[in-house]
C-alpha cells in the first residue's frame, strides 16, 4: 500500500474539513438586573376622636406632674395650693365696685350715741344744726330733708320743732329744728338708706 498516498489524502481531509468549519453566531441574552429589595414600611394612619386626645394629653399632664413630685417633695403642696387658690379667686371672688366716701362734719352742739342700719342718734343739746349745704326739699313736724345733690339728702328726724321751710337753702351750721332728748340723721341715696357709716367724735363717713 502507498502509505505516502493515504497520509495525502488523510491530511488534505483533515485540511479541507477545517477550512470549511464555520461557527454560527451566539444569541446571549443578557441576564435580567436584579432589582435592589426595599423594604416597605406601611404606612399607619390613626385617627383618634377629640375626647381620646383630650384623655392623652390628661395622661401626659398627670405623667410630667408625677415626675416632677419625685424631683421636688414641695412640689405638689405648691402646686395644688396654687390650683386651689385660682379656683376660690374665680368662683368667689367679685369685682370690687366703685365706693365714694361722704364725710361731713358733726356740729359742736352734737354728741353722736350710736348708729345703727345707717341710723345716727345724736344728743347733747336742743338745737338741731344742718351737717351739710343743700336745700329742703319736704319738711314734717318732726322732720326736715336737706337735699345735696340731685340723689343724695339727709334726713333730720324725732324733732320737736322745725325753722325751715321747702324750698330753703341751708349752709353748714344752719338751724334747722329743735329736739328733745335726741335726733337722728340718715343719708340716702336714690332714695335708699346707706347702711355703711363709719362715726367717730368729730365726724360722719358714709360709703355709698
Amino acid at each position: 500500500m502507498d502509505f505516502d498516498g493515504v497520509n495525502s489524502i488523510v491530511c488534505d481531509a483533515e485540511e479541507n474539513d477545517w477550512l470549511d468549519v464555520s461557527y454560527s453566531e451566539r444569541n446571549y441574552v443578557a441576564e435580567p438586573e436584579r432589582k435592589k429589595s426595599r423594604l416597605k414600611i406601611p404606612k399607619i394612619n390613626i385617627k383618634l376622636s377629640k375626647p381620646v386626645k383630650i384623655a392623652i394629653v390628661a395622661v401626659l399632664c398627670v405623667a410630667i406632674l408625677a415626675a416632677l413630685l419625685f424631683i421636688d417633695g414641695n412640689f405638689a403642696s405648691d402646686v395644688f395650693q396654687t390650683a386651689k387658690a385660682a379656683v376660690v379667686s374665680s368662683v368667689f371672688d367679685k369685682p370690687e365696685q366703685d365706693v365714694t366716701a361722704q364725710t361731713v362734719a358733726i356740729p359742736a352742739n352734737a354728741n353722736l350715741v350710736d348708729v345703727v342700719d345707717g341710723v345716727a342718734t345724736f344728743d347733747g343739746g336742743r338745737a338741731t344744726l344742718s351737717f351739710t349745704a343743700g336745700k329742703v326739699t319736704q319738711v314734717t313736724d318732726t322732720s326736715v330733708i336737706v337735699a345735696i345733690d340731685d340723689t343724695t339728702c339727709i334726713t333730720y328726724d324725732n324733732l320737736t320743732g322745725v325753722y325751715v321751710s321747702v324750698g330753703d337753702t341751708v349752709s353748714v351750721n344752719s338751724l334747722i329744728g329743735k329736739y328733745d332728748g335726741t335726733f337722728t340723721a340718715t343719708l340716702s341715696v336714690a332714695g335708699e338708706t346707706v347702711k355703711d357709716v363709719i362715726g367717730s367724735e368729730s365726724q360722719l363717713t358714709w360709703y355709698v
